[in-house]
């Protein structure tokens, strides 16, 4: 899983959660979000989530949180 900021014209920025989907749970988004939601603080709330086949990784490993940043359509 990956949070990153989206712009947003409420906020200015509002995180937005990409999560690895796994075979065996095929969880709706919604319910994850939800349950997530209500484990946080206001600010750190997720304003959506994606789930996603794999996360995006350099050479090294690291996550590109820029290529899920500029691919994310609302």
């Amino acid at each position: 899983m990956a949070v990153v900021g989206v712009p947003s014209a409420e906020w200015g920025e509002t995180p937005v959660a990409f999560v690895v989907r796994r075979s065996q749970h095929d969880d709706a988004p919604e319910a994850i979000k939800r349950w997530l939601n209500e484990r946080v603080g206001k600010t750190q709330r997720l304003a959506d989530l994606k789930l996603i086949d794999e996360l995006p990784r350099s050479a090294i490993g690291k996550v590109l949180k820029r290529e899920l940043r500029d691919g994310y359509r609302a």
